[in-house]
């Protein structure tokens, strides 16, 4: 499917995004729009952000974390 700008300043805005990327309007224009969805879908309420969050990081532990010690923690930052 093509695109056609036909508005001056939108073409410029596309274009100068692409130089400044360091790639086609095409991917440009993606890029900009990606990051709109994701400006709008980051509008959400913050407690839902910090859910899903808290999700994502609890999955990424793996079945049956343990809790980390002090110890741990301080070994961690060299103390």
């Amino acid at each position: 499917m093509g695109i056609s700008i036909r508005d001056p300043e939108v073409g410029e805005l596309a274009r100068k995004l692409a130089r400044l990327r360091k790639s086609n309007m095409t991917e440009a224009i993606a890029h900009a729009l990606r990051s709109e969805l994701k400006r709008e879908h980051d509008k959400r309420p913050l407690a839902e952000r910090l859910e899903e969050l808290a999700r994502e990081t609890a999955a990424m532990a793996g079945p049956n974390p343990r809790d980390v010690t002090k110890e741990e923690i301080d070994e961690l930052w060299g103390h």
